[in-house]
């Protein structure tokens, strides 16, 4: 499995690094000292929606989120995790952390899901305040899923408590929707889950590169 990590790393990293004509490769500065705050949704007693064969969506928000954390940390970023193991944290506590640690970035990171309609699978990229920052991020995380989806997905303003009392630029993500049936076998798979991180990594590297 770390060989594989390894792999998709040096695959990807190529997105944020420069290469000199001597052959030394220099990790891309753009996330350097900027702080992210991931927050994997739910945990603990909230299991977040549950697929139709019983995946719960606490664990693959955190699976993402720790691996996202890792692409992140490798570029320069200081991440904080407003949780790192199964428990469950209270939304405002949640959009304490990222203001309290002024971030630059809060990513709240979500799997949806819908009854009675199993075909549903989309991108849905929630945002509220209605400064430049946050509606940008949104607005780039969402063409980031819908491409790799390939599936036109839903920028959408909506006053989430993790997101309306936040003082910093904040998201809530929902790439898919695990009820779809063939979607949660896909989010069964810890490869696609690394690929989920990855998608979100190549969003905010493109969102610190357009405030550059």
């Amino acid at each position: 499995m770390k060989k594989v990590m390894l792999l998709f790393i040096l695959i990807f990293s190529i997105l944020s690094i420069s290469i000199f004509a001597s052959g030394q490769i220099v990790v891309d500065k753009v996330l350097t000292g900027k702080t992210i705050v991931l927050d994997p949704g739910n945990g603990g007693t909230d299991p977040g929606a549950i697929g139709p064969t019983g995946l719960l969506e606490k664990g693959i928000n955190l699976k993402v989120a720790l691996d996202l954390a890792q692409l992140l940390k490798i570029q320069g970023a200081n991440v904080i995790l407003t949780r790192a193991t199964d428990t469950y944290v209270p939304l405002k506590q949640r959009v304490d952390i990222a203001n309290q640690a002024s971030a630059d970035l809060f990513i709240s990171i979500a799997h949806n899901s819908i009854q009675g309609a199993p075909s549903v699978d989309r991108p849905q990229i929630f945002y509220w305040s209605t400064s430049n920052s946050s509606k940008l991020a949104a607005d780039i995380f969402l063409k980031a899923f819908e491409r790799f989806f390939g599936t036109n997905g839903d920028l959408i303003r909506e006053e989430f408590t993790i997101l309306r009392y936040a003082t910093v630029p904040a998201i809530l993500v929902e790439p898919c929707f695990m009820s779809n049936p063939s979607r949660e076998i896909w989010l069964k798979s810890a490869k696609n889950l690394w690929r989920e991180a990855v998608i979100y990594d190549m969003a905010v590297l493109e969102y610190f590169e357009s405030q550059s």
